[in-house]
């Protein structure tokens, strides 16, 4: 491939860059959502990173987007690589990063489509959920994080 090819706006990116927010509301607890995408399972709120976007930037306006939270981040708690994962709704290559970040107001719009459902739950409830196998690890890294 030619390095004008991949430049094209018709081409399509080999890797991705993702990532999932974990938002803690005033009362410690953490913000799952349920999304289609991830074959019906329950998530952190997330997304793609756009060009020229910083990481934390980038999901701190991905969080925004999917639920009108406001939300402080806290830095970056688990990074990774997903290839075709099998509860994801399509196949790809995935370069994640996952933030903790903190809200005052725990007023949420979801758009029904993307996300269809939230809970709020204390950090180690959400191991008890049916969270989206791809989420497990890096949730585990983040709690190990969160205990020190």
């Amino acid at each position: 491939m030619k390095k004008s090819d991949y430049l094209s706006k018709k081409s399509k990116p080999i890797i991705e860059i993702v990532g999932s927010v974990i938002i803690e509301n005033s009362k410690g607890e953490i913000l799952l959502v349920k999304s289609p995408k991830w074959s019906n399972r329950w998530v952190f709120p997330g997304g793609h990173i756009e060009v020229g976007e910083k990481i934390e930037d980038g999901l701190v306006r991905e969080a925004f987007e999917e639920t009108g939270l406001n939300i402080k981040s806290k830095g970056i708690v688990a990074f990774g690589e997903l290839i075709n994962p099998k509860d994801f709704f399509r196949t790809g290559h995935f370069i994640y990063f996952w933030i903790k970040a903190k809200t005052k107001n725990p007023k949420i719009k979801l758009d029904g489509k993307e996300l269809t459902a939230l809970k709020w739950l204390r950090p180690q409830k959400v191991l008890k959920t049916d969270l989206a196998p791809s989420f497990l690890s890096p949730y585990k890294k983040y709690l190990k994080c969160k205990n020190k």
